[in-house]
């Protein structure tokens, strides 16, 4: 196993959480001009994509109305501050992630051909899986795949080739 960094997600969550308390305020001191019930739900740790399923396992639907209409917002760096986007349908929808072990064997570097080198199996893989979605993927249907990183290799030689006395 590769060793765990902690890193940080960054999309904002401090800019979602204000929008949604400033859309429940403004919802609220216009109650007279809409009916219905208003539900705004924060989805706990969408990081790791597993908010969701949670939230349905626990009943979200069958505790409270199901809504008759859903809006979902995110942050998005690419456009100047001050402007909305909007996107009819689903959009951004889904992740998935998934984690692939490669194994091999060792061997010694003057005899590569006696190694099944795992590290050039990774870059053939990387580059089968990079490729899906441009050659298996209708283009017309949005999918993205990314290896989000790498690590290979737990060993480092000790002494210089021309030292060693073992080989």
């Amino acid at each position: 196993m590769g060793e765990t960094i902690p890193v940080m997600h960054a999309c904002g969550h401090d800019l979602h959480m204000s929008a949604w308390v400033g859309t429940a305020e403004l919802m609220a001191q216009n109650r007279q001009h809409w009916r219905g019930t208003l539900m705004l739900v924060g989805q706990p740790a969408e990081e790791i994509l597993s908010g969701a399923a949670a939230m349905l396992k626990d009943g979200l639907f069958t505790r409270f109305s199901k809504p008759n209409y859903a809006l979902s917002l995110h942050d998005e760096p690419t456009l100047p501050a001050g402007v909305v986007g909007y996107h009819p349908g689903f959009f951004r929808a889904s992740a998935d992630t998934v984690e692939i072990t490669i194994f091999g064997r060792g061997g010694h570097g003057a005899a590569p051909q006696t190694t099944v080198d795992p590290i050039v199996i990774a870059a053939r893989t990387i580059l089968g899986l990079q490729t899906i979605v441009s050659r298996e993927n209708n283009p017309m249907d949005p999918a993205v795949i990314t290896v989000g990183s790498i690590h290979g290799g737990g060993r480092w030689p000790t002494s210089s080739p021309s030292r060693s006395s073992s080989c």
